[in-house]
């Protein structure tokens, strides 16, 4: 950040001030000096120059309506509508006064500014200071009373004022002062007792301040203190280090002290006991996060991070989430000790049309998000998902090699699914072994795009997958004897509804319906085609087939499964155009009716490993991609799906912009009509109709929005109802999401990979979840924002999970913001409260949110 360069560059130049015409400076390089009149009192020895006095030295042009210079006393002068001009440095004063001996100057109302958005020539053209200021940007203006020069690029200011921009107006909205700065040029300025001053009002006093003086220096940043109700408050002091010219580093120690204790009722030796004990959520105690990016090549950039906290806080069970007791009922305080987070972003090209890229993310336990982020949202992520690519990509075909991890964070385990119980907790409680959460290791495609054949009508595609799909540090799940894993270790008999201890889950041993790492080779060519059935319609074939085949690591069994996919598309499409208040409309109406026919599916997924006359069992979406019976079968099926869209267009020139677009239609499943080549299942008292569904977006001047809603015809229920819409006004906008769905999900996420319509629901519970806010800045520079996030869940419960409010001020410009802010979560009493300072250059601090 280069806020004071400026000053430094004008204390260059003033102590460069002219002897005589032509002048040659005490540094021994010349100037150039012109006047209407200039004139020299020997007897006084004063060189004085009236009337469009210009003094210019290489680059550097100083105008006034008066330039002296006392050679006694090595004085300068200039005086009325000073201008000074150093490349894209520009200052204005009223007068300008310097001791060349002492490298000191005095500065009578002036003005430094660091332009962009305009050329020195042009600067150099200005003809007074108004015109000078007006030009271009100005993304710093500073102000020095005294200022003294004390080495080669080391300066003394006193009375220094610097902000960011004009804000459009002659006297910045705000402002930093300091009694002292010692400033270094090009490196950094050290500020002694600055202040933050909003409209003249003091609002953050600090004693020092440390400003890097360019983008890329090296120095320390704003210090960001945080707040919140399980953390506490916390403070950490950024450190910028440059590493060349593309490489940098900051490092960023701080400290966390805690949130409050909070009342907690226990039953000790028959006893109801309520005390003090910290909350289960939170941190304390001193923390390092070390962020590095890298840009060394076009084409190649990243940044890696790492975090690292000695948490004091005492360990818990990685289950509940519960504190340990000792055998006399006592918090047992053993901190959990050193924890962490990690990720690394990466993109490169690397030549050739291939590339890679990393989006990879770890934490040291499942519980550190949720230590560390008050926000709910954040709070409820069940995995952290991290992906590595390289792939090329061609004119018609495309081939990569991509590795897919998931970090599961539901419960408080470790990254390698560790636990341990802490010495001295009573009655060393069992802690249910982690899940074994599969990954991609790794998925190898290939990918040519469809093109035409030959000289036919055809047009042909292909896509081979290669994907590898076990645990990290495993060749099995040891999910246990239903193949699913509990946090309690049990699980209900078939036939049953009691729970009961699964002695198969986490037992170290590959047995029950232990799921095994897999090796599956997809194939999926296509060919399609399209024809003309006169000038009103259009129909289109397509024949794909998907071939799997696996072969299970543990077991060495193999399998495969197949199946041809039949589609067959007839659209039509009618237009009209016409005229309304001198506007050009498009109504289009394109009615469709679509098939998708699967005769026939040859062998089936592989079975659990240890028990083999089992159901197959399904991993991913490739292997869910067909409906399947109620004992887990794949089945044929004919799908089909009538639609009418409608869209409304507005058309100006060659270009068209849609307004409204509407579809309605209907999913059936006749797969009980279908013949079959070869039998197999088809499920065929399945009900004939599925969702009815339409769908709605619109886009009206300021106005955007869609609607989606599915009902299903046989349960007669809404299977889905979404919405969402943003209203943009000057300085102002309202948003809102609204989502009532069945507890399966709607029907895009009921279906297979390759059906046209999902199966008929079986559960009658619903999810809902309301996002809704709004922002507003009124005309006195003061801000109001509020969002809600509303997820009913029970009667008694307020629907209201979380809520934030912040009021802030700032300019027109926004060049700076400061807000004040308050959230408040379901089942918390009090708000928590924080501040945001934003400033245009140099960043936010703040407790965020």
């Amino acid at each position: 950040m280069s806020l004071l360069m400026p000053v430094a560059v004008v204390l260059l130049v003033s102590a460069q001030l002219p002897l005589s015409t032509p002048l040659q400076l005490p540094t021994g390089e010349t100037a150039q000096l012109a006047a209407d009149d200039v004139s020299y009192a020997q007897e006084q020895r004063v060189l004085t120059a009236r009337g469009h006095a210009v003094l210019s030295s290489g680059p550097v042009v100083l105008r006034a309506d008066e330039i002296s210079y006392d050679q006694a006393h090595e004085t300068a002068v200039a005086r009325g509508n000073v201008m000074l001009v150093n490349g894209l440095m520009a200052a204005v004063a009223d007068e300008l006064s310097v001791d060349l001996e002492s490298s000191e100057a005095v500065v009578q109302g002036g003005l430094f500014m660091e332009k962009r958005g305009v050329t020195p020539q042009q600067l150099l053209q200005a003809q007074t200071p108004q015109e000078l200021r007006d030009l271009g940007e100005t993304p710093v203006l500073m102000s020095g009373r005294r200022i003294k020069r004390t080495g080669d690029n080391t300066y003394q200011v006193e009375g220094i004022a610097l902000a960011p921009c004009l804000c459009g107006e002659s006297v910045p909205s705000w402002r930093v002062e300091a009694s002292s700065a010692r400033v270094e040029m090009g490196r950094y300025a050290s500020l002694t007792l600055p202040v933050v001053f909003v409209r003249s009002v003091p609002v953050l006093a600090v004693p020092w301040l440390y400003l890097p003086l360019s983008e890329r220096q090296s120095g320390l940043l704003f210090p960001r203190p945080t707040s919140s109700a399980i953390s506490g408050f916390g403070l950490e002091l950024p450190v910028f280090i440059t590493l060349g010219r593309s490489y940098d580093l900051t490092l960023s120690p701080g400290f966390y002290l805690g949130g409050g204790e909070v009342d907690v009722t226990r039953n000790i030796g028959n006893q109801d006991i309520t005390r003090k004990e910290p909350q289960s959520y939170g941190i304390r105690g001193p923390r390092l996060l070390t962020e590095f990016r890298y840009a060394p090549a076009v084409g190649t950039e990243g940044r890696v991070s790492l975090g690292l906290l000695y948490d004091l806080r005492p360990v818990r069970n990685p289950v509940t989430a519960g504190f340990f007791l000792t055998d006399t009922g006592d918090l047992l305080r053993t901190p959990r000790g050193l924890r962490g987070e990690a990720s690394l972003q990466h993109r490169q090209d690397l030549g050739g049309g291939w590339y890679d890229r990393i989006e990879a993310f770890a934490i040291s336990d499942g519980f550190y998000t949720r230590d560390l982020t008050a926000d709910i949202v954040a709070r409820a992520a069940q995995y952290l998902s991290s992906s590595g690519v390289i792939y090329r990509r061609g004119e018609d075909q495309w081939v990569g090699l991509e590795v897919g991890l998931r970090q599961d964070i539901r419960w408080g385990y470790d990254l390698f699914g560790r636990s341990t119980v802490p010495a001295g907790a009573s009655g060393s409680p069992a802690i249910t072994a982690a899940p074994r959460t599969f990954q991609k290791l790794p998925t190898l495609s290939w990918v040519l795009a469809e093109r035409p054949l030959g000289g036919s009508r055809l047009v042909g595609g292909m896509r081979v997958e290669f994907t590898r799909l076990s645990p990290l540090l495993s060749l099995f799940g040891d999910e246990g004897l239903d193949g699913h894993f509990e946090s309690d270790g049990q699980w209900v008999v078939p036939g049953g509804t009691v729970r009961e201890p699964d002695v198969a889950q986490g037992n170290g041993i590959f047995d029950g319906a232990d799921r095994e790492a897999r090796d599956r080779v997809d194939l999926l060519p296509r060919l399609s085609s399209s024809f003309a059935l006169g000038s009103f319609a259009r129909l289109s074939p397509a024949l794909s087939v998907r071939q799997d085949f696996y072969l299970g690591e543990v077991t060495g069994r193999t399998a495969q499964r197949g199946y041809p996919i039949l589609d067959l598309v007839l659209d039509s499409r009618l237009g009209r155009t016409f005229e309304l208040g001198g506007v050009s409309l498009l109504h289009s109406i394109e009615p469709s009716i679509t098939l998708r026919y699967v005769p026939i599916v040859w062998g089936g997924l592989p079975s659990p490993g240890a028990l083999p006359d089992s159901p197959g069992q399904p991993y991913d979406e490739i292997d869910s991609a067909l409906p399947s019976t109620s004992a887990g079968v794949a089945r044929r099926f004919l799908h089909a799906v009538v639609e009418l869209n409608q869209t409304l267009h507005t058309r100006r020139g060659s270009s068209r912009e849609e307004l409204l677009r509407l579809s309605v239609g209907q999913g059936f499943d006749l797969s009980r009509f279908a013949p079959s080549p070869g039998g197999g299942p088809s499920e065929s008292d399945q009900p004939l109709a599925r969702d009815t569904f339409g769908r709605l977006s619109a886009r009206l001047g300021r106005f955007s929005g869609t609607g989606v809603l599915r009902y299903d015809p046989n349960s007669r229920q809404i299977t889905q109802l979404s919405a969402d819409f943003r209203v943009d006004v000057p300085h102002a906008n309202l948003y809102a999401r609204y989502d009532d769905l069945l507890g399966e999900g709607s029907d895009r996420l009921r279906r297979g990979l390759d059906a046209l319509v999902g199966p008929a629901p079986r559960s009658a519970q619903r999810a809902q979840f309301l996002t809704a806010g709004t922002q507003a800045t009124f005309g006195v520079g003061i801000g109001l924002r509020y969002e809600a996030l509303l997820q009913p869940q029970t009667r008694t419960d307020s629907p209201l999970l979380q809520q934030t409010f912040g009021v802030s001020y700032g300019p027109a410009c926004n060049c700076w913001r400061v807000e004040g802010l308050a959230r408040l979560a379901r089942g918390q009493a009090c708000p928590e409260f924080g501040l945001n300072l934003t400033v245009t250059g140099v960043g936010t601090f703040g407790t965020g949110g």
